[in-house]
């Protein structure tokens, strides 16, 4: 089986270059041995995801697509609506090429920890968190009614009161190796019942 795993930076691993070993795809591959192409590039959109999937994805005729992503299309714009759309696009020409699609849901975000760049001085960090979970509430609706599977990465970096794990974090956004540990089970269990 072949999983291509289109993403932005949380999909490469960013913080984790040194060892590529240790990001979730590369560890939810070694414990299934499925194939996991990872097509994760910092600073994506899914806009650049879904032009990426002509060229990266239906091309190579996967089993299924991985779709993660949706946080830098907030961080840059302010609302969730965009990667909704660009999202559901993904899906129906997956499906048109024949090709299933699994959905990841959103990590949450800390904006306490995240850095605030100098040219970007607009960025409301706090109402950025809020439309990441407005996206995961969305795709979790919109999965459902299309029986999609959805692997549920957001609720592993948060505590039982809905505060986030902030020690999961490198700088409130990208997971430590312990957070592409607990993403990596996540991926499994829902590959097991596909397997």
């Amino acid at each position: 089986m072949k999983i291509i795993c289109m993403g932005d930076s949380i999909t490469f691993g960013l913080g984790l270059e040194a060892d590529l070993s240790r990001r979730w795809t590369a560890l939810a591959e070694e414990k299934t041995g499925v194939q996991m192409i990872n097509r994760g590039i910092s600073g994506d959109t899914t806009g650049g995801m879904l032009a990426r999937c002509h060229t990266e994805v239906f091309p190579e005729q996967p089993d299924y697509l991985l779709i993660l992503g949706g946080i830098n299309d907030i961080c840059l714009a302010g609302q969730y609506r965009i990667p909704c759309m660009n999202i559901a696009a993904m899906v129906k020409q997956a499906n048109a090429k024949g090709i299933p699609v699994i959905m990841g849901l959103p990590l949450p975000i800390a904006p306490e920890d995240m850095h605030r760049m100098a040219w970007d001085v607009e960025r409301d960090n706090v109402r950025n968190a809020r439309e990441c979970e407005k996206l995961s509430w969305w795709l979790t609706n919109y999965c459902e009614e299309r029986d999609i599977p959805i692997v549920d990465f957001r609720s592993i970096f948060l505590r039982k009161d809905g505060t986030v794990r902030r020690d999961l974090f490198q700088d409130g956004v990208h997971p430590i190796a312990m957070g592409h540990r607990l993403m990596a089970e996540q991926v499994c269990k829902v590959l097991e019942p596909l397997l």
